[in-house]
């Protein structure tokens, strides 16, 4: 049935070749591309898919003063939510949870702060090991003994946060 429609189509005994189609018409009153004045700025650096967060660069840390009074602050401030045996463990967690990474979130959800042997810092935290600008090894002395505590930052504009307790040589 096709068939017969295009050959009957082209038995129509006319030689005329049709015209081409006209081309559209342009505006001269402005370009042709919309002003990317208008367009809402691309994000700075990588969106990433699952969560919508946009990545773009980050500061690399280094080891200065700043870094140290700030990675000396942390441990302090760590340890005084962390050796706090007296306290029911949602008010523990809530002033503890702040200053910890997402993995160590994850390890400390399920301490019993009443089984912390440490209840007051007896001295200033010591920074032991600065070999890498994004991790900091700070012992903190406790009337329990020398805590050991691994700070870690994603980069230098932000907090060190604490990624592991190290319990005094004879504490379980």
């Amino acid at each position: 049935m096709i068939t017969a429609a295009v050959v009957l189509a082209g038995c129509t005994g006319t030689t005329e070749t049709p015209e081409p189609a006209s081309p559209p018409s342009v505006s001269t009153s402005g370009p042709i591309f919309p002003d990317p004045s208008t367009f809402t700025p691309a994000p700075q650096g990588a969106i990433d898919e699952d969560s919508g967060e946009i990545h773009g660069p980050r500061t690399v840390p280094t080891w200065n003063e700043s870094s140290r009074q700030s990675a000396i602050a942390a441990a302090q401030t760590v340890m005084l939510a962390y050796a706090r045996p007296d306290v029911g463990f949602d008010e523990w967690w809530a002033n503890l949870q702040p200053f910890l990474d997402q993995k160590s979130t994850q390890d400390y959800a399920y301490v019993d702060p009443s089984r912390i042997v440490a209840t007051t810092i007896t001295g200033p935290p010591v920074i032991t090991d600065e070999t890498s600008a994004y991790v900091a090894y700070v012992d903190v002395p406790t009337n329990a003994g020398m805590y050991g505590l691994i700070l870690s930052r994603v980069d230098g504009d932000s907090p060190w946060l604490t990624s592991r307790f190290i319990l005094p040589d004879g504490v379980n």
